[in-house]
């Protein structure tokens, strides 16, 4: 499976000159963190940001004596940013992406505009199949702050083997709720199965990503822009 997930990012400059201020944080072998571009042109950059961690691992020996291993582990986020909305992709990104954000903000002298989204995933499912000319059905939704009665709230995933929506509009028949992600399962392509989330990211097997992905960046931005 392979993750992507999208943020909104304002970049107070261009492509090729972003991709210089990104040159003056490069990883290194001398440093802790920094960025590898792969690829610039004038509306993207592809490249990868890397973390170096350093630490020493202490084990005992049956003996009862202590062994100290140096250890060296890295950690790698690859991204995209675009001249165009939503602007930042990242690929199997870690939990947490703050080392990065944070170096971008530097790169730019704190210019860059960037935050999460906030998508309605059914209007994606919906935009995402007409853009990839596919069609699927949607075989599981979770729900999440669904407002049973006043000051009580439930999380429900709703699953099943044709498609559940109708279901889960029964289920919530007017309450307060947060559709949070959707799984779309799409029968023309292997039996590929596309799980969308609220927050603008997605996943998929990684056999048809590069030939799923522009339909899925296209979608988003285009519910995106009906929702601002």
């Amino acid at each position: 499976m392979k993750r992507y997930r999208w943020f909104r990012a304002e970049w107070p400059m261009g492509m090729r000159a972003l991709a210089k201020r990104l040159k003056s944080k490069a990883f290194d072998e001398d440093s802790a963190d920094g960025f590898v571009l792969d690829r610039v042109r004038d509306d993207c950059i592809e490249g990868r940001f890397i973390e170096r961690f350093e630490y020493d691992d202490i084990i005992t020996d049956p003996f009862g004596k202590e062994l100290t291993f140096h250890r060296v582990d890295y950690n790698q986020c690859e991204f995209r940013t675009f001249d165009a909305s939503p602007g930042l992709e990242l690929v199997d990104a870690p939990r947490s992406v703050q080392a990065m954000v944070s170096r971008m903000l530097e790169a730019t002298d704190f210019a860059l505009a960037i935050s999460p989204l906030s998508v309605n995933v059914l209007d994606w499912a919906d935009t995402f199949q007409r853009a990839a000319k596919v069609s699927g059905l949607v075989d599981s939704m979770q729900l999440g702050a669904l407002e049973l009665a006043s000051g009580i709230s439930a999380k429900a995933v709703i699953r099943g083997d044709t498609d559940v929506r109708e279901v889960g509009a029964t289920l919530i028949e007017g309450r307060r709720h947060t559709l949070e992600k959707l799984q779309l399962r799409l029968p023309g392509l292997q039996r590929t199965k596309v799980v969308l989330t609220n927050v603008g990211s997605v996943k998929l097997e990684s056999e048809v990503a590069d030939e799923l992905l522009p339909a899925l960046r296209a979608s988003l931005t285009s519910v995106l822009s009906k929702e601002h």
